[in-house]
């Protein structure tokens, strides 16, 4: 497995920093959408590398952003071949999924009719793609959100400002059968991931700048702050490499294997560097300044 980024990859996530920083930050989904698709993020022959470095680097700018770009960005993937769908890689439609698998609408003569739980984002012409029962059977389908029969129902949150998620009512509403419900979650899954990479590269980010007194005020020279700092990346470090060895699967522990190199090196880090309490404060002092103080932030 390969872990460099080639030119396309690299292109893609220079275009989403780019695209997050000239965003506002309450920017709406379809805001986010009609840009992106204006910055070349909806290319069909990307593979999902692509899509995925994308996202981080648009969550690293802005959070709401990079989930509204993860949630479009699964749904479209899943309905590339379909024409009657061209809308969402034009960024003319966006695209919504259900997050909820145990509250889904029940199909009845060609017809939905039910709750679809946690649909994000709600746009007033957008799709979704939601679960439906039938025949006792679990498969994913898509409505289009200004359909008949449909009421969204937004709910106030605390969170992601400009991304409108709730839940959708049917009565009598047509669909399309779109296949079974797990490629869309898996696609949107990985995509989200991606997000929180980027949500979290910017909290360390910000953390390292508060502490080198870059902004005025912080305590960086505090044991207490050099400890927390560099537990963000040994520890994030130590889980990435344990969800690696997940993902990955048997391969991971073949010899020779990056994964297995990186699971052995990950622990020989804090052998040879002596207790973890020195290794904190080189890490905190040393590495992570230089290497995450840089601008622009690829």
């Amino acid at each position: 497995m390969d872990f460099n980024l080639s030119d396309v990859q690299l292109a893609w996530q220079s275009k989403a920093h780019e695209l997050g920083r000239s965003l506002a930050t309450d920017a709406s989904a379809n805001d986010v959408i009609r840009a992106a698709a204006a910055a070349g993020l909806f290319d069909a022959g990307a593979d999902l590398l692509a899509a995925t470095v994308a996202v981080a680097a648009l969550a690293y700018e802005s959070s709401s952003a990079g989930v509204s770009l993860a949630l479009h960005t699964g749904v479209t993937a899943g309905l590339n071949g379909d024409n009657q769908f061209a809308g969402l890689s034009r960024g003319d439609v966006v695209g919504a999924i259900a997050l909820s698998s145990d509250d889904v609408p029940v199909e009845q003569a060609g017809r939905l009719s039910g709750r679809a739980a946690w649909v994000t984002p709600l746009t007033p012409l957008g799709i979704a793609v939601i679960g439906m029962r039938s025949s006792e059977s679990l498969s994913a389908a898509v409505v289009m959100l200004n359909a008949p029969g449909v009421v969204q129902e937004p709910v106030d949150t605390a969170a992601l400002g400009g991304l409108v998620c709730g839940h959708v009512r049917l009565d009598g509403t047509p669909f399309t059968a779109v296949g079974p419900t797990m490629p869309f979650m898996s696609r949107v899954r990985i995509l989200l991931s991606a997000a929180g990479l980027g949500m979290g590269r910017r909290a360390l980010q910000e953390s390292l700048v508060a502490a080198r007194g870059r902004t005025g005020h912080g305590a960086g020279g505090e044991q207490t702050v050099q400890g927390l700092l560099a537990d963000a990346a040994t520890e994030a470090t130590q889980r990435a490499v344990a969800r690696a060895t997940q993902v990955v699967g048997a391969d991971s522990f073949r010899r020779g294997h990056i994964i297995e190199r990186l699971a052995q090196d990950v622990r020989t880090l804090e052998l040879f560097a002596g207790r973890t309490e020195a290794l904190r404060e080189a890490v905190a002092l040393e590495t992570l300044p230089r290497y995450l103080l840089r601008t622009p932030p690829l």
